[in-house]
């Protein structure tokens, strides 16, 4: 049985409750400016890191973990700023009816890759298929990026774990431009889009189940990432852009940060062509993260070796980093 599978479904009273409060900020940040929602929503989650400590600590530990701080104090406030961060997405999606422009959007990239995506130097086809982060604002980032290609757009998600919550955010999210497909409906509809011409999306970063992802070096310790853009790929050619969306502003302004465009000439070996090509994507989305690592979600699992006590730098991640804990406490909440 699948780990999705395995999961103990909310029950109806918790479901409501969620979105009742839910609702209610929403509608606070709906009334607010941009900027004093942004501010009111970053503040909330900053207290969140202190109540969720369960997350807070796993947040701490992937930082050190990756190798973005080395002292426990730092990778602690860093923690801190990504709670910060993940805020101001809830904002932004509350608000993006009333702010979203394409004129509040720059792009950020590599000559090469430009020539494939920009209207200007690309008047022909635009296809390709984007590997995007849980970085910066990426709710935001479908919508907007096939406004500027003209190029439709097909994102693979995952269900959210509250239906009322994520009927809401998807709301201001899908559009005439923007198809959204429920992973759990395998890559038929998947395939079915990128034959009508649309640009696939699949979010990456986060841990793979085994049947879905190959072991890959992310952040110098193995990961196993989702493999999908590397399916697609080999079965069409179609090239695949790593991206990340950072926030720049919190008035609603982005920047699309887009890394080389990954073309992959097939071997014959399936299995090493799909290791190669997300290997690849891995290296791009970290050297992409790690410009202003604050924005990314650090708290999913995105290694492996995290919780095995054989990995090299167990000693370093598990030490306490909140007061006095011991490390066999710490170590049961990462589990």
């Amino acid at each position: 049985m699948s780990q999705a599978k395995r999961k103990k479904n909310k029950s109806r009273i918790v479901v409501w409750l969620e979105y009742f409060f839910f609702s209610i900020l929403c509608r606070i940040l709906e009334l607010l400016p941009m900027r004093r929602a942004s501010a009111l929503a970053a503040g909330l989650t900053r207290l969140l890191f202190y109540a969720d400590l369960r997350h807070a600590r796993r947040t701490v530990r992937h930082i050190m973990y990756a190798g973005v701080e080395s002292d426990p104090r730092k990778a602690k406030k860093m923690a801190v700023a990504s709670f910060g961060e993940f805020g101001k997405l809830l904002a932004e999606i509350v608000k993006m009816p009333q702010m979203y422009s394409l004129d509040r959007v720059r792009i950020s990239a590599p000559e090469n890759t430009l020539d494939i995506i920009s209207p200007e130097r690309n008047p022909g086809s635009r296809q390709i298929i984007l590997a995007v982060a849980h970085y910066g604002n990426w709710e935001m980032a479908g919508t907007a990026f096939a406004e500027y290609t003209g190029t439709p757009m097909s994102s693979l998600m995952r269900p959210f774990g509250n239906p009322l919550i994520g009927k809401k955010i998807l709301s201001n999210r899908g559009g005439k431009s923007h198809e959204l497909i429920d992973k759990n409906q395998g890559l038929r509809p998947i395939l079915r889009a990128m034959n009508e011409g649309r640009i696939i999306t699949v979010l990456v970063d986060q841990h793979a189940m085994s049947g879905e992802g190959v072991e890959v070096e992310f952040f110098g310790h193995p990961a196993r990432m989702h493999m999908t853009p590397a399916l697609l790929h080999l079965k069409s050619g179609i090239p695949i852009i790593p991206e990340v969306t950072r926030r720049v502003s919190d008035d609603f302004e982005f920047e699309f940060v887009f890394g080389e465009p990954i073309v992959h000439k097939p071997t014959g070996d399936k299995k090493r062509d799909i290791y190669e090509i997300t290997q690849r994507i891995a290296d791009e989305l970290e050297e992409l993260i790690r410009r202003d690592p604050v924005q990314w979600l650090w708290a999913p699992r995105h290694w492996l070796s995290i919780e095995r006590r054989n990995c090299a730098s167990y000693a370093d991640w598990k030490r306490p980093v909140f007061g006095n804990e011991s490390a066999e406490h710490a170590e049961k909440e990462e589990r």
